[in-house]
């Protein structure tokens, strides 16, 4: 769904002050009310930190936002059109079907 968007809205930031424990965050979303929930929710990156965001020594913790876009209920398994699907073995987080912004911040302070 995201790649079929004429605009995305992407927002770098890190879940936490302390720079020993702060995860960095990467949402990627269709919305520019996630992108905007989620600037004010995370700590800005400095100019120097968002040059080297990737490349650090942890791998960004990526939200992929396609809350407008449903679940298939006819997958097995698959009670509801919403899901919200967290592997913190890939750092990543995947929202389907649900425009509540309030599921990225519990995948960050997770």
């Amino acid at each position: 769904y995201l790649n079929t968007r004429k605009r995305l809205y992407i927002v770098d930031g890190y879940g936490g002050w302390d720079e020993d424990y702060r995860v960095p965050v990467r949402v990627i979303t269709s919305r520019a009310y996630h992108a905007l929930f989620m600037q004010n929710m995370l700590v800005p990156p400095t100019q120097q930190e968002l040059a080297n965001f990737e490349t650090g020594k942890v791998k960004p913790f990526v939200i992929f936002n396609a809350g407008v876009f449903p679940c298939n209920r006819q997958t097995e398994g698959m009670t509801s059109s919403a899901s919200v699907a967290v592997s913190f073995k890939r750092h990543e987080m995947v929202i389907l079907g649900t425009q509540y912004a309030g599921e990225m911040k519990k995948g960050v302070f997770t």
